[in-house]
């Protein structure tokens, strides 16, 4: 069996920098902490003194998982499951890992550890096998992220079904040209759109253009900024399907200002039925995601969960609504 001790040998430390660690001490710099659980984690290690003050004990604590606190749709679940969860009787605490994967695992060291009952996943650039690998048979949620749900519990929206009725909205409309935004192409969650972008376009026969296919586009500034781009290189593009409404806020915005009419130059559907669709001028179409009916859906399953009345994984997929405002 692994002991602190051997941690602190192969980390290249001491053992009370270690137990800093553990105790997640302030002093301690960023780098030494990643090295640390690094090695704690490909070990399997979880120290005994934590691990004999938790059992048969929960923290009444989960923690949440996500990118960034200022991503519009990742503030707003942050909100309604902190409400969800305030509601049973349970602390909430934020863990944002800023897209660095050493970061995301720290955080299932620290589920190892017992620091937290639970962990609710809202965003992961790991692939679920190594997930499962990290959190073993601590207690994990998948939300927002399309995983397949053999190895922990999956609440979702059916992305690529949702993406292929508003890009098929679009096409039935005569539209040719189509262009679809993501934050990150990468994760599975933004994979599920694009392949529903492409179904789309392959069940009426027609191909999409690759070109038009733009990664890293999140709020604002990156939909003004395209926009800009488009109406001035690619003038051909006659509708987007946008990876959020602050995207599609940010395309209307160039819009206005070089003189294209929305929709009648070019229709945007946006994603998440924020608020902000409501004010800009045309109002945006866009897609509901559910995410209020979605959090007090999971956060119930996982209290049941942590107090032993479920077991088996569970696939709860949810269906987007499609709402047709005046930029379509």
């Amino acid at each position: 069996m692994v002991t602190i001790y051997d941690i602190a040998r192969i980390s290249g430390v001491s053992k009370s920098t270690v137990s800093r660690v553990v105790s997640n001490h302030p002093h301690v710099s960023t780098e030494t902490r990643n090295k640390v659980l690094k090695v704690m984690q490909e070990y399997n290690y979880v120290p005994n003194s934590l691990a004999r003050q938790f059992r048969q004990k929960h923290t009444k604590c989960i923690a949440i998982i996500i990118p960034n606190i200022d991503h519009p749709y990742f503030c707003q679940l942050v909100r309604y499951i902190s409400a969800a969860c305030h509601k049973k009787g349970f602390k909430t605490v934020v863990h944002q890992t800023f897209l660095n994967k050493n970061t995301e695992k720290g955080v299932y060291t620290q589920l190892q550890t017992n620091e937290f009952d639970a962990i609710i996943l809202a965003s992961s650039l790991l692939p679920e096998v190594e997930i499962a690998s990290c959190t073993k048979n601590k207690l994990i949620v998948a939300c927002n992220e399309v995983f397949s749900g053999e190895y922990f519990d999956v609440f979702c929206v059916d992305e690529e079904e949702t993406t292929m009725k508003a890009t098929t909205f679009l096409l039935n409309k005569g539209l040719s040209t189509l262009a679809f935004c993501a934050d990150n192409i990468t994760s599975p969650l933004q994979q599920a759109r694009l392949k529903g972008f492409i179904l789309a376009h392959n069940k009426k026969g027609l191909n999409y253009t690759k070109k038009f296919i733009f990664n890293k586009v999140s709020n604002i500034e990156d939909g003004i900024t395209l926009g800009d781009k488009i109406f001035k290189v690619h003038t051909e593009i006659d509708g987007i399907i946008s990876g959020s409404d602050f995207v599609a806020a940010g395309l209307i915005s160039s819009a206005v200002r070089n003189n294209i009419e929305i929709p009648k130059q070019l229709s945007i559907i946006g994603f998440d039925n924020h608020p902000i669709s409501l004010i800009t001028n045309p109002q945006i179409s866009t897609i509901s995601n559910k995410i209020q009916e979605i959090s007090i859906d999971l956060v119930n399953h996982l209290i049941n969960k942590i107090d032993g009345r479920e077991r088996a994984p569970i696939k709860k997929v949810y269906s987007g609504e499609f709402i047709n405002r005046s930029s379509s």
